[in-house]
C-alpha cells in the first residue's frame, strides 16, 4: 500500500517539521519533508492531517496485558486481541511482560508467547520481558512471594530454551546470592538484563553492570527509597549512563517532579517510558485478577486489597501528554522517550521509533489533546477513527 500523510506536525523525534509529509511505499518511508519540497505520487492514499501530531510508532518495553486480557492467560487469542487494543493506544512494538510463577508454569506461559511471536504476522508483540524469577522478597510488589525462585541457571537455561530466544529483557535482582551466573548466562544470548524488584546496594548495582545489567525496571518503584548514607538502586541509576531507565509516567507510580527531577539528572536519552499496563487498562473501574489475586480498579489506579500497587491502567499516547503537560518536557523528548529510546534496548534504532527514509513505516497520528486518530505498522493501518481512512 502507498500512502501519503500531509500537512501534519511530524516529529521525527529529534525535531519538528511543521506542516510536512511523508510518503509510505510499502514497508518503508520513501520520504519526508515540508509540504512544498514533497511531491504526492500518483495512484497514493492521500490523508490531509492538518492540525494533527505524527510521531514514530511506540515502543513499549513492560506490558502484562489490556482491553480486558492478560498475556498469562492461556490462549493465542488473549495476546491477539491485547495486540490490537495496543494498536488502538499507538503501540506498534511491545514486549509481552510475564510475572513470576512455578517452573512448569512459567514454561508453559512462555511457549505460549514464543509460538504467537514465531506465527505471528505484522505484530507489535516482538518477545516477551520476563519481570522475575529471579527477584527479591522484600519487593516482591503485586507477584506472590512463593512464585519467586532461588538463581538456578539450569532451571534459567530451561525457561529460556522454551522462549526459543523469545525472552529479550528479564528484570532480575542482582544482590541475591547466586545469581551472577544466571546473569552471565542471559547476557550471553542477548538478553538485556534489567535491575529490579531488588534491594540492592550501590556495590551490587556496580557488579551488575559489569555483569550485563544495562537497564532498571519501572523507576523508583519495587526498590529501596533514595537513602543519602545508604546508597542503592536509585542512586547507581541516576549516577551510571550504562543503565537506561524506566518510567511509568501515569503521575500515580511516580510524582510529576520526581519526574522532572529524572529527566533533568537521566535526560531525554535515558528514560524509557512503559506503560507496565494491566487487563483493566481500558476497562471500567471494579474488581480484575493479576498476578494470580484479586485487585481493583478505582480511578486510573489498580492495586491489591492491602493498598500496594498492582500495574497500571496507563497507554503510552496518555503517557507523551502527561510528560508534555505535566512534566513540561519538550514534545520532541517525550516521543523519544516513548519510541526511539525502547527500540535502541531491543537493538532496533536502525529500524524502529524514528522517522527518516528507509525506516520502517510505524506511524501514529495524534489529534492535538494526544488522541490517536490512525495506526501503521510497517505500512499497513492498523487502526483509524472512523472516515479518516478516506
Amino acid at each position: 500500500m502507498n500512502l501519503v500523510i500531509t500537512n501534519a506536525e511530524i516529529v521525527t523525534p529529534f525535531r519538528i517539521l511543521s506542516r510536512g509529509t511523508i510518503v509510505v511505499e510499502g514497508k518503508k518511508i520513501a520520504e519526508i519533508g515540508g509540504v512544498k519540497d514533497v511531491k504526492t505520487p500518483k495512484g497514493c492514499t492521500v490523508i490531509d492531517a492538518e492540525g494533527m501530531i505524527l510521531t514514530p510508532g511506540f515502543v513499549d518495553l513492560l506490558v502484562h496485558g489490556g482491553g480486558g486480557h492478560g498475556f498469562a492467560d492461556m490462549s493465542s487469542e488473549a495476546v491477539e486481541n491485547i495486540s490490537k487494543f495496543f494498536f488502538e493506544h499507538g503501540t506498534t512494538g511491545m514486549l509481552a511482560s510475564l510475572y513470576s510463577k512455578r517452573e512448569p508454569e512459567l514454561i508453559a506461559d512462555v511457549s505460549r508467547i514464543a509460538d504467537f511471536c514465531e506465527g505471528a504476522n505484522g505484530s507489535n508483540v516482538w518477545g516477551i520481558h520476563l519481570e522475575g524469577p529471579f527477584i527479591n522478597k522484600e519487593q516482591h510488589g503485586a507477584m506472590k512471594v512463593e512464585y519467586l525462585w532461588k538463581p538456578d541457571v539450569q532451571k534459567w537455561k530451561r525457561v529460556f530454551a522454551a522462549s526459543r530466544g523469545s525472552i529479550k529483557l528479564m528484570t532480575i535482582a542482582p544482590e541475591l546470592e547466586g545469581v551472577d551466573q544466571v546473569m552471565r548466562e542471559a547476557a550471553k544470548h542477548g538478553v538485556v538484563l534489567s535491575i529490579g524488584h531488588s534491594v540492592a546496594t550501590y556495590q551490587d548495582v556496580l557488579n551488575a553492570i559489569d555483569n550485563g545489567a544495562a537497564h532498571v525496571t519501572h523507576m523508583f518503584n519495587a526498590m529501596k527509597p533514595f537513602h543519602h548514607r545508604k546508597p542503592g538502586v536509585i542512586t547507581g541509576a541516576l549516577l551510571h549512563n550504562e543503565l537506561k531507565v524506566e518510567l511509568i509516567a501515569d503521575g500515580i507510580h511516580v510524582h510529576p517532579a520526581v519526574m522532572k527531577l529524572i529527566y533533568r539528572v537521566k535526560g531525554e536519552g535515558g528514560i524509557i517510558l512503559i506503560t507496565d499496563a494491566i487487563r483493566a487498562c481500558g476497562m471500567p473501574e471494579g474488581e480484575y485478577h493479576f498476578m494470580d489475586q484479586k485487585i481493583f480498579v478505582k480511578g486510573k489506579t489498580a492495586y491489591l486489597e492491602d493498598g500496594t500497587l498492582a500495574g497500571s491502567t496507563l497507554t503510552m499516547e496518555e503517557a507523551v501528554k502527561i510528560m508534555v503537560r505535566e512534566v513540561e518536557v519538550p514534545l520532541t523528548d517525550a516521543v523519544r522517550m516513548a519510541s526511539l529510546n525502547g527500540a535502541k534496548v531491543l537493538g532496533l534504532e536502525h529500524r524502529k521509533g524514528i522517522l527518516a527514509v528507509g525506516k520502517d513505516a510505524d506511524l501514529v497520528l495524534l489529534n492535538k489533546d494526544f488522541e490517536v486518530q490512525m495506526t501503521l505498522y510497517e505500512g499497513k493501518i492498523k487502526y483509524a477513527v472512523p472516515g479518516l481512512e478516506t
